[in-house]
């Protein structure tokens, strides 16, 4: 059977696919869209994230990793994968594991407050062995000096709110006491609207032993309140015994290890070395039913129902290599890259599952967010990206006008246009939306410096479930897990097939998107002209604005070549494109000038110092994957520089941008998004950056 991939005629104008709707996928024939969303099942994904719910498994060696891990491997060889491996890491920490803990209040009579016979992450991570029967001392939120005025906290267990690791530090290692009783701080509002979570918490350790100074137990902010009011009410001192059966062991061994599981629906045509991974981690807290189960879930059921789909010949096998990690979060894959630099020249672009599974009905804030490409690495992918998250939207939403276009009534029984519902999941709207990049997850080792693939990731945000016990299972909508993968499936299978008769529908996609980024950021020097009182100063800055925009957007262009000889065609007329546009966006905002002072803008200010000492600096990149590994936390960071910006300065460096561009880029990259999303970025505060990435060796700035 052949693919059928959509193409458009040969005019790439803007709107050249004017006729399709955003209930429409112009990338993909719709009999290939419907296979593909009515065999990803919700309620199939959820039943890997019951399994996976039952263990606790933080990274350095959890024996519920292992278990988990082996699971994933079982399904994916269920599943007909092609060269499946559960994979040992080499890793920095020591394994833990805790086969028991408890903790009693023994005055007046014998009460357990805290065990892991009911949840494991009643026990801080990392926390030692011991059998300790102490007083419980108050000290309010233990984290700083004055905690302490009048109180001996020597050979006792303190009651504390305040952060662990600096009540550890003024409790344990500076005053003697044996452990801590730690909750929520009740002056924090993000913690009084949930009074009866546990939070999931760690001890600093000693990468040597596995294992912190103290144990600690974590009690919900009601228990802790209580037993805080329990203590003053108390004429006599109250005592505890903590019982702790904990050790640097694992079923796995005893060294520092990691794991990650891979496997494969190969392509049918190797030699375009651009494999498509997706990407979900294995190690959280017990339950993490969605972060990241419900990712580990996702990847499982888009390889389940490609596979499918693909063995049974519905679906054209593609292209290129569909490759799927489960993986230790960020590191399991800068680990991977160091091991195998060579991997590297096959991998194309990532799309990472992490939260995709929240019922949106239990926190109205919840929002299914899809990132961005980060400016650095723009790349066309960004435009199927947003095409099928559009299109899984609308088809998935209710609006009157549509209703009433179809025929329906208002009440009728007509819900969303191509409903994808899981059966025993809700019927919420799909709630989601592309956003600017963000990182602390799995995508982000892909764009990082020095590996530099485009990468995309399903995180649902805000959550004031995860990292608690929360996080559990009636947490979870198979509705909303099933659209998350079906869309991840709709990308993954579009960038895996793609080839030069679907070539004219990504130019098309990429080309009106492209205008629409460009006039998006002259709006933004527009209003810039009309607003601040410097006009030649706001001009210059809105010039740059545009450049910026028309930069990045060369880079989507360019990146079509990457399908072959046939996209590759189309690149150069793409390209005039948009310098028309850049020009023409220019030459508005002169004539915005021109109309607010009846006179053409001055001279572009003097360079400042920062600037000009940036104008003469020639950055390069001088460690590969394995240098960054070993010393990528040794990078100074900048004091009012975001850290998503520091991250974008270094992934800027290629070896051809000077640094006065790499901070105009950065720049203009921080104003799109705005100074609440990525804070302001100064020609200072790059410089400084760049000296410190120099500093540790892992750029020359020549």
């Amino acid at each position: 059977m052949r693919m059928r991939l959509i193409g458009c005629a040969a005019s790439l104008r803007v709107g050249a696919a004017a006729g399709l709707s955003a209930q429409d996928l112009p990338l993909l024939d719709g009999g290939l869209v419907r296979l593909i969303t009515q065999e990803v099942s919700g309620d199939a994904a959820y039943e890997h994230i019951r399994f996976m719910t039952r263990f606790h498994r933080p990274g350095g060696g959890a024996d519920g990793l292992w278990e988990v891990a082996q699971y994933v491997e079982a399904r994916a060889r269920d599943f007909g994968l092609a060269d499946v491996r559960l994979i040992k890491q080499a890793a920095a920490s020591r394994p833990w594991n805790a086969r028991f803990a408890d903790l009693w209040l023994l005055d007046p009579e014998p009460e357990r407050i805290a065990s892991t016979l009911w949840t494991p992450i009643m026990l801080a991570d990392y926390s030692p062995g011991a059998d300790v029967t102490a007083e419980v001392v108050d000290v309010g939120s233990g984290s700083d000096t004055s905690a302490y005025a009048g109180s001996d906290v020597s050979g006792r267990i303190v009651l504390a709110y305040g952060p662990l690791p600096r009540v550890l530090a003024e409790a344990v290692e500076r005053r003697g006491a044996v452990g801590v009783i730690s909750y929520p701080d009740p002056n924090d509002d993000r913690y009084v609207s949930y009074p009866h979570q546990i939070r999931w918490s760690r001890v600093p350790r000693d990468d040597r032993t596995g294992m912190g100074r103290a144990f600690a137990f974590s009690l919900s902010l009601r228990q802790g309140l209580a037993l805080r009011a329990r203590l003053a009410a108390r004429p006599q001192p109250l005592r505890a015994r903590a019982v702790v059966d904990a050790a640097s062991t694992s079923t796995a061994g005893q060294e520092p290890w990691q794991v990650m599981v891979e496997a494969f629906i190969r392509g049918t045509d190797p030699s375009t070395a651009q494999d498509v991974v997706l990407t979900g981690h294995l190690q959280e807290e017990k339950f993490s039913a969605n972060d990241d189960a419900s990712g580990v879930a996702s990847v499982l059921e888009v390889s389940r129902a490609l596979a499918k789909l693909i063995e049974e010949g519905k679906l054209p096998r593609p292209r290129r290599n569909l490759r799927f990690w489960w993986v230790t979060e960020i590191s399991s894959e800068r680990q991977y890259f160091a091991d195998n630099r060579d991997s590297l020249r096959r991998i194309w672009v990532n799309i990472n599952h992490d939260m995709v599974g929240a019922n949106q009905g239990q926190d109205v804030l919840r929002m299914q967010n899809i990132t961005r490409l980060p400016a650095t690495r723009f790349h066309f992918f960004n435009d199927v990206v947003e095409a099928v998250v559009e299109y899984m939207v609308a088809t998935n939403t209710s609006e009157l006008a549509q209703v009433q276009a179809v025929g329906g009534s208002v009440g009728g029984a007509i819900l969303y246009p191509k409903p994808h519902l899981a059966a025993l999941g809700t019927r919420h709207r799909y709630n989601a939306k592309m956003i600017f990049f963000h990182n602390n997850t799995d995508h982000m080792t892909f764009n990082e410096a020095p590996i530099g693939v485009p990468g995309v990731t399903f995180t649902n945000w805000p959550d004031n479930y995860i990292h608690t016990t929360d996080d559990d299972l009636w947490n979870i909508d198979r509705t909303q897990l099933g659209r998350n993968a079906a869309a991840a499936a709709l990308i993954a299978y579009v960038m895996a097939a793609v080839d030069g008769r679907a070539a004219p529908a990504l130019a098309a996609e990429t080309d009106g998107r492209g205008a629409q980024r460009i006039a998006r950021n002259l709006a933004l020097g527009l209003s810039w002209l009309a607003t601040e009182p410097d006009r030649n100063a706001a001009y210059h800055r809105a010039a740059d604005q545009v450049q910026y925009a028309a930069v990045r957007d060369r880079l989507a262009v360019s990146s079509l070549a990457q399908i072959g000889p046939d996209a590759a065609s189309l690149v150069a007329p793409m390209l005039e494109r948009v310098a028309e546009r850049e020009a023409q966006a220019l030459r508005e905002l002169e004539a915005q000038v021109r109309w607010l002072t009846g006179r053409g803008p001055s001279s572009r200010p003097r360079l400042t110092d920062a600037e000009q000492r940036l104008q003469g600096l020639h950055p390069a990149l001088s460690g590969g994957p394995r240098e960054f590994l070993d010393a990528r936390d040794q990078i100074r960071a900048v004091d009012g520089l975001h850290g998503l910006m520091a991250f974008e300065v270094l992934n800027a460096v290629n070896g051809e941008r000077m640094g006065l561009d790499i901070y105009r880029y950065v720049a203009g990259e921080a104003r799109e998004a705005g100074a609440h999303y990525y804070g302001t970025v100064t020609p200072e505060a790059v410089l400084q950056f760049l000296e410190n990435v120099a500093e540790v060796g892992l750029i020359r700035l020549r």
